[in-house]
């Protein structure tokens, strides 16, 4: 948000047990190349949550070097539907803010990063 613009209301609450209901997960980022016939630049990240498995998530994150996402923790959501983003399939949301250098017209975001030390597949709580 630049200096000058008003921040985003508040979105309305919900209660703890709604909010128990979506299930956030410690994942590593094993791959982040860029997507292929995407309507915005996205990135296909190959996730590892351990015992959970591998997910994929599509997400745009395209102004994020490739090299600073491998092997780096995040927090991805794991129960949402699957989502078609062109010929990609993203199984899990990876949670992010706005990169501050994203294109008006795009939604290019930082990943939120975990402490190297968690465990992937950890919940988030």
């Amino acid at each position: 948000m630049s200096s000058g613009e008003k921040p985003l209301p508040l979105k309305p609450r919900v209660t703890f047990g709604k909010f128990t209901n979506v299930d956030l997960r410690v994942v590593r980022v094993l791959a982040a190349p860029l997507a292929t016939g995407t309507a915005k630049p996205c990135r296909v990240l190959t996730l590892d949550a351990d015992e959970l498995g591998r997910f994929i998530s599509v997400g745009q994150f395209a102004l994020v070097p490739e090299d600073e996402l491998v092997d780096r923790k995040l927090i991805a959501c794991c129960n949402l539907g699957p989502r078609e983003m062109g010929p990609h399939t993203s199984e899990v949301l990876v949670l992010g803010v706005p990169h501050p250098d994203s294109p008006e017209d795009q939604e290019q975001a930082l990943p939120l990063y975990v402490d190297a030390r968690a465990t992937c597949g950890d919940p988030v709580f």
